[in-house]
C-alpha cells in the first residue's frame, strides 16, 4: 500500500468520522429536545446512532473489508468503547489532577483519539489478511 492509497484511507476515515459525528450531535439534540430525555439518555442514543453509522462507513467505505458484518463488529466495539474510555480519563485528568482549561483539553483530545482510533482501525479492527502479511515483516532498524 502506497502513502497516497494511505493519505485517501484517511480521507475516507475523516469523511465518515465527520458524518457519525453529526448524526452524533442531531440524535442527541433530537433525543433532548423532541422526546424530552435527560443530555445523558440523548447522548447514549447519539452514541449508539453514531456507532452503527461509523461502523459501517468504515467497513463498506474507508477500509472496505470483505467478509460480513460481524467478522469486525467485536473488535470494533471494543475500540469505540476504549476510545470513549480514554477520553473521558484524558478530560479529567487534565482538568481536575493537572488543573488544565478544558477547552485546551478538548481540543488535545480531539486531536489524539481520532489519530489513535484510525491506528486501531486500521492495524487491528479492519486488518486485511494482506495488510497482515506485509505489516507481519520485521522492522528494520536504521
Amino acid at each position: 500500500m502506497g502513502m497516497i492509497a494511505e493519505f485517501w484511507r484517511l480521507v475516507r476515515f475523516s469523511l465518515v468520522g465527520a458524518i457519525a459525528t453529526a448524526v452524533y450531535m442531531l440524535t442527541a439534540m433530537m433525543a433532548v429536545e423532541r422526546l424530552h430525555v435527560s443530555p445523558m439518555i440523548g447522548a447514549t442514543l447519539g452514541f449508539c446512532a453514531s456507532f452503527v453509522v461509523s461502523y459501517i462507513g468504515h467497513f463498506h467505505f474507508t477500509f472496505a473489508v470483505p467478509g460480513r458484518y460481524r467478522d469486525h463488529v467485536v473488535k470494533f466495539a471494543v475500540s469505540s468503547i476504549a476510545s470513549f474510555l480514554i477520553s473521558t480519563a484524558a478530560m479529567w485528568l487534565a482538568t481536575k489532577l493537572l488543573r488544565i482549561d478544558y477547552r485546551i483539553a478538548l481540543i488535545a483530545i480531539a486531536f489524539i483519539i481520532p489519530i489513535c482510533s484510525y491506528l486501531v482501525n486500521r492495524f487491528w479492527v479492519f486488518l486485511h489478511p494482506v495488510d497482515a502479511a506485509s505489516s507481519s515483516r520485521p522492522l528494520k532498524t536504521i
